[in-house]
């Protein structure tokens, strides 16, 4: 419909330029006819009684005044040569009957008492001319019969033509429309079968340059994120499964041994190893409650807090007696974060509980400023982590060979620690590694956290 209505507008544009240009050129031949008939009117070459009953080239002149009294006749007949005579200027002996405005025209002749003169109306098929003979108005109408013929042959070709010209352009541009869509439609069709299954799969790339190979190269990152997603998901659930029927099935094996031989079971001792299973199991769940708030990354509850302070009581609470805490608080009176008090000292606990089940005898906690960061450095003087596992420690669940092989100790951990320490502190802007122990530090493992410091409250 678009193409159609483009294509009558274009074809009524042609026609109205081309009956504009042969209608104005049909009414300049007029104009030059009355022009050069006037001409000869005024130097005598052609007299007016010629004229008066005959049509010459399409030129018409009919007499419109008398004669002015006293004027001599004209000289020389249709075909001299000679001017006619004048005998000067008109004597004022009434209205001239030429003063009115041109019956055809509409424009006002002269007025001035003149002989031999014409008054020519611009662009105009029509002068009045005034000779010792009379006021003779000549004029010519314009010859419209070959603009009408041009009309109708253009017409004519335009007719049969215009549905031949809407086809070729209607079908030129359905398929370059198909070809510029046909890569749309195979991304369409390619991430319409993709699901959850095979998250692999990518949608296929032009590389063009274009604004649709910029759709594909977005939608196959997006597919990436989501594939590592959802991979992260499957096996975030098959390990909280097995981390939970670990101590489900080992209490429940305990139950069952104490019903089974009730009056050989020790039934203070059932109860006791029942409630540290119970209490594991508390632990993880409370664990993964934690993780599902962190992975929305919101933290309530933010307040200016005193770093060294917090880590101080942290550390005092969380490491044994049985262990050796050195404290190394370098930090300035002004060392400030803003955060969650409770989320900060969770990260804490934990950093300190990982250390103070690896350490052999003992834990090192150093505070330091470092420009506007603040670093807090835990060290212990365990068995280490190794350069490959110090990325890798930090995923949930994970737990190093060591550590595994103490898992049936009281003081095994639920494999998320480090886990929820690092999301933590990515929530409040901050970064979590370990790194490799520096000289004269503790030769087991260091773990780095480094928060933005904010400016002392206290100060004015």
């Amino acid at each position: 419909m678009v193409t159609a209505a483009a294509l009558s507008l274009c074809a009524g544009v042609l026609l109205y330029a081309v009956h504009g240009n042969l209608v104005g050129t049909a009414q300049a031949a007029a104009s030059k006819q009355v022009t050069a008939a006037a001409s000869q009117l005024r130097t005598g070459a052609l007299t007016p009684a010629a004229l008066e009953s005959v049509a010459t080239g399409g030129v018409t002149v009919t007499p419109v005044g008398p004669a002015p009294e006293g004027s001599p006749p004209a000289q020389g007949t249709g075909g001299g040569t000679g001017p006619a005579p004048t005998t000067g200027p008109h004597p004022s002996t009434g209205p001239n009957p030429s003063t009115g405005p041109n019956p055809t025209t509409g424009a006002a002749p002269s007025t001035g008492p003149s002989t031999g003169t014409a008054t020519a109306v611009p662009a105009a098929t029509a002068l009045s001319v005034a000779t010792p003979q009379g006021t003779y108005l000549v004029q010519a109408t314009p010859d419209l019969g070959a603009v009408s013929t041009a009309l109708s042959t253009i017409t004519r070709l335009l007719l049969p033509g215009f549905p031949l010209v809407l086809l070729l352009v209607s079908s030129l541009t359905w398929v370059a429309m198909g070809r510029a869509m046909r890569p749309v439609e195979a991304i369409r069709a390619e991430f319409a079968e993709i699901t959850t299954h095979d998250l692999h799969r990518r949608v296929p790339d032009p590389h063009s340059g274009d604004e649709v190979s910029r759709l594909a190269d977005t939608m196959n990152t997006t597919l990436d994120q989501l594939h590592r997603a959802v991979a992260r998901l499957r096996t975030f659930t098959s390990d909280a499964s097995h981390e939970l029927r670990s101590p489900l099935t080992t209490l429940r094996t305990r139950l069952e041994l104490a019903v089974a031989r009730p009056d050989r079971a020790d039934w203070p001792d059932t109860g006791r190893e029942a409630l540290r299973d119970a209490e594991q199991l508390q632990d993880i769940v409370e664990d993964l409650l934690l993780l599902a708030r962190l992975d929305t990354g919101q933290v309530h509850g933010r307040e200016r807090i005193a770093l060294g302070d917090l880590v101080r009581t942290v550390a005092r609470e969380r490491v044994p007696g049985r262990r050796r805490l050195l404290l190394d608080d370098l930090a300035e009176p002004s060392g400030w974060v803003l955060g969650s008090r409770v989320a900060l000292a969770r990260l804490l606990a934990n950093l300190l509980d990982n250390a103070a089940r690896h350490a052999r005898t003992t834990v090192d906690v150093t505070v330091a400023s470092r420009g506007e960061l603040l670093v807090v450095t835990v060290c212990d003087d365990g068995p280490g982590i190794p350069a490959d596992d110090r990325d890798r420690v930090f995923d949930r669940f994970t737990r190093l060979d060591d550590a595994r092989s103490r898992d049936s100790t009281a003081t095994a951990g639920t494999g998320l620690g480090l886990a929820i320490a690092r999301d933590i502190a990515t929530a409040h802007g901050a970064t979590l590694t370990a790194e490799q122990p520096a000289p004269g530090q503790l030769t087991g493992a260091r773990l780095v956290l480094t928060l933005p410091r904010l400016e002392d409250p206290t100060r004015g």
